[in-house]
């Protein structure tokens, strides 16, 4: 069971962006949704620790698969992705 039920996606994009700015890029910087992550330092160790973040916080696991660059691309693009896995139709 997820520790949060996966919001709209307008709120998910914003949740991201929280999770990703303190905990995982652990940046002062401001940014929005669609903001390259790749320019922000977003590696593969982070991408790791990004999965494990996505799973505890909304139950959520995203196949190899789904590992491109263009799916970890922006915190919308992820968004999207946490919602299409998690079987939440889209708005």
């Amino acid at each position: 069971m997820p520790v949060h039920p996966i919001p709209p996606l307008d709120t998910l994009e914003k949740q991201l962006v929280v999770l990703l700015r303190e905990r995982l890029l652990e940046t002062t910087a401001s940014f929005e949704p669609d903001t390259d992550l790749y320019t922000l330092g977003m590696d593969s160790m982070a991408i790791m620790q990004l999965l494990i973040l996505i799973e505890e916080e909304y139950g959520v696991s995203l196949p190899e698969c789904s590992l491109t660059r263009q799916n970890f691309s922006t915190a919308a693009q992820l968004a999207h992705l946490i919602r299409a896995q998690s079987g939440v139709a889209a708005p």
